[in-house]
């Protein structure tokens, strides 16, 4: 994964690009069929940052529209949510739409391991197999490896220089830039998501200026204090 890391000192060709290699690095590494990286501001409110493929993309979709799935769990509770056969009897129990709905398009296993940079868990990695594939302990080591990686590398390309454009066909962050300003903003303080939201708009109000604004300006590199003053 160094090798990657080295792309962080310059300015990669493509938003993301350092993000979709370490995923698609990923792919290959564990032998799984494809993945998702998403960001998250609550439990219902989050944006892909990247999908290796359309049924990853749907699996991610699938998730919130239905309020449940394994990677809402683990971000949750912030803990690994490991499903090596979505037609068993933990995975319908659990999330009996999601479960079915997932095996209609393909997913018959299901990894989910949160994004944390070494705070609370500001997004999410989404794994899945069209098979049931059972991850060996190597390749779960692989996976929480990748994921602390992937924390940091989604933070560091977060920023004017990686072209954040609405309309782009990159998949990106495609329901504004409030959300995304709190999970840096909460990967960066060591606060939650929900905390980092009431501290933007309460610095918006204090300020009088838009919360979009406030958002952007993070996204740019502004932290604020502790206090988001």
């Amino acid at each position: 994964m160094s090798k990657y890391l080295s792309l962080w000192e310059s300015r990669p060709p493509e938003p993301f690009a350092v993000t979709k290699q370490l995923s698609r690095q990923l792919v290959r590494d564990v032998g799984v069929d494809g993945l998702g990286v998403a960001v998250f501001a609550t439990d219902s409110t989050r944006d892909l940052v990247f999908a290796t493929d359309g049924v990853a993309e749907h699996l991610d979709e699938l998730q919130f529209t239905l309020g449940e799935g394994p990677c809402l769990d683990a971000y949750r509770f912030d803990s690994p949510e490991c499903h090596d056969d979505m037609a068993g009897g933990e995975a319908l129990t659990r999330w009996p739409l999601f479960a079915s709905e997932a095996l209609s398009v393909g997913a018959a296993s299901l990894y989910a391991y949160p994004l944390d940079g070494g705070g609370t868990p500001f997004g999410v990695l989404e794994l899945y197999g069209r098979s049931p594939i059972a991850l060996t302990p190597r390749d779960d080591v692989t996976c929480r490896a990748y994921a602390h990686t992937l924390a940091y590398a989604v933070v560091s390309e977060l920023a004017p220089a990686y072209a954040l454009t609405s309309g782009s066909n990159v998949g990106v962050f495609r329901h504004g830039n409030v959300h995304i300003a709190c999970g840096i903003l909460a990967a960066y303080h060591g606060i939650s998501v929900d905390e980092a939201m009431v501290r933007l708009r309460a610095l918006a109000f204090s300020r009088q200026r838009r919360i979009t604004a406030i958002a952007q300006e993070v996204i740019e590199g502004e932290r604020f204090s502790p206090e988001l003053h």
